[in-house]
């Protein structure tokens, strides 16, 4: 969860990630990312690039209309120049900047929807076994979608599993702690 301060674009409402893991060798994985911006004014938002992730495949909309909105990728010194970001955020840290459609109004929110595919051997990986899904997830609700043809085989943390129509097994967890939820998932493939 980042850090936020009065006025600033990333105060962030009703999120929620989804999270649809690709063929484990890729160490790769899809995200959808739905997010309400609420703070009065703000032109911008800026959604993290976690350190160590490798990011393809971006775009965003505006969940009301459904037209694209433009991004770009920024470090943390030019996220800090713009006025999104903590003075404390490091230089080297690197954001999304979305431009959203129409500065958010007053008692208002602006909803946005973000995809994109992470590449991050360090939290999704193959295993003996099958794969190995391993991040700390700081939002309050997130769901993991397993690749077709696995079967859930331990987390480390509560879930609502569940199948989808597919077959594809999906877990569902809710953060209700302070900090991050430390989310570990294995699998193996079906014979």
């Amino acid at each position: 969860m980042l850090v936020l301060l009065p006025g600033l674009a990333l105060w962030a409402a009703d999120e929620m990630t989804v999270y649809d893991l690709l063929a484990p060798g890729t160490h790769s994985f899809d995200i959808v990312y739905d997010v309400s911006a609420t703070t009065a004014g703000a032109a911008y938002f800026f959604n993290p690039i976690r350190g160590g992730s490798t990011v393809s495949k971006e775009r965003v909309v505006d969940r009301a209309s459904g037209k694209p909105l433009t991004f770009t990728i920024v470090d943390g010194k030019t996220a800090k120049a713009s006025g999104g970001m903590d003075a404390s955020t490091p230089d080297d840290a690197q954001f999304l900047r979305v431009a959203l459609a129409r500065p958010v109004p007053k008692g208002a929110e602006t909803r946005i929807r973000i995809y994109k595919t992470y590449t991050d051997a360090a939290s999704y990986s193959a295993s003996a076994a099958g794969l190995v899904f391993e991040r700390p997830l700081g939002i309050k609700r997130n769901v993991v979608i397993l690749p077709k043809g696995y079967e859930l085989t331990g987390s480390a943390s509560p879930a609502i599993v569940s199948t989808d129509a597919d077959g594809r097994v999906r877990l569902s967890f809710v953060n209700d702690r302070d900090d991050r939820l430390p989310v570990r998932i294995t699998a193996r493939r079906l014979p």
